[in-house]
């Protein structure tokens, strides 16, 4: 596969992680508006987000099977 390639792959699987994040962002801002919020709803989601973080942040263009996985909408994130 070419740089070029792997490059834009890299991209996009950058995108896909945040916009995977949307998610849990609304899901702790839906429970933080309810009378009782549930502190471990919010802290699981807080996880969630910290480790599409460090996902992000520790991504590389070489990184092309878990690139992949992250673009396959029926492997992403599937545990094998």
């Amino acid at each position: 596969m070419s740089d070029l390639k792997n490059g834009v792959r890299y991209e996009v699987a950058l995108e896909v992680l945040g916009q995977g994040r949307q998610p849990f962002m609304q899901a702790i801002h839906d429970e933080q508006q309810k009378a009782k919020p549930s502190q471990d709803f919010i802290r699981y989601c807080e996880m969630r987000l910290a480790a599409l973080d460090e996902l992000q942040d520790s991504l590389t263009p070489t990184d092309t099977e878990t690139i992949q996985r992250i673009l396959d909408a029926d492997a992403a994130f599937a545990v094998r």
